[in-house]
């Protein structure tokens, strides 16, 4: 709870600062701001901001604006590998999270699948088609299935204009990267689904305890 107190403080500040240098108005980061609701609506405020005033600013200033929006990714970012880890069984190691795609995984007492996705517009280095998901459990003695060679990347996602590697539903639509999937409760638990359904149809119909949808860092091309 505390880290969590401080990653909405941190978002505070930085929104209180911008709209200072955007109206010159004071504004507090008091308890009252950190609700969920409240500091959504303030980020999304924020880009209306951005866009209106950051071409007034000097060079080193949009530097390090852009500087502490990196550091609050990074923080969220961070967060994640950690709940990657907590999600897994224990004797399982975290997985790479693929750049500019994602994981979506599902587990059960002590195994876990996960399904590599990219976003539109990146592509898998190897064929894939018919292999839909990975594998972590004492069938694998505890090791991801994968086509690399050592270490735990599952997939990686290159840009590319075709996208042909793999199955169309280890793609993420073209305007709803991985992490905007992430963020809408209704498409995440959509393409859990079909997850749950291809996983059926390979012969693997467990009562799964959980599923989670891991994102990767986005590229800014």
């Amino acid at each position: 709870m505390k880290s969590t107190s401080r990653r909405w403080e941190l978002l505070c500040l930085l929104f209180a600062f911008l709209l200072t240098r955007a109206h010159g108005q004071n504004t507090s980061c008091s308890s009252s701001e950190f609700s969920f609701e409240t500091l959504n609506q303030k980020l999304k405020d924020m880009k209306n901001y951005l866009e209106s005033v950051s071409d007034k600013w000097a060079t080193y200033q949009i530097a390090k604006i852009y500087t502490q929006l990196h550091m609050l990714t990074d923080i969220i970012q961070k967060q994640q590998n950690k709940d990657l880890q907590r999600f897994l069984p224990k004797n399982c190691t975290a997985p790479i999270v693929p750049e500019d795609g994602g994981l979506l995984c599902v587990s059960v007492t002590n195994k876990a699948y996960c399904k590599p996705m990219c976003n539109a517009g990146y592509d898998f280095s190897f064929i894939r088609r018919s292999r839909l998901y990975e594998e972590c459990s004492a069938a694998t003695q505890h090791k991801w299935t994968t086509q690399f060679i050592g270490g735990n990347s599952l997939a990686t996602c290159s840009k590319s204009h075709i996208m042909v590697a793999g199955a169309p539903s280890a793609y993420f639509p073209e305007v709803h990267d991985c992490h905007k999937i992430k963020s809408d409760e209704q498409q995440t638990e959509d393409i859990t689904k079909t997850f749950l359904s291809e996983l059926a149809t390979a012969g693997i119909r467990e009562s799964f305890d959980s599923s989670r949808l891991f994102c990767g860092n986005k590229n800014i091309n």
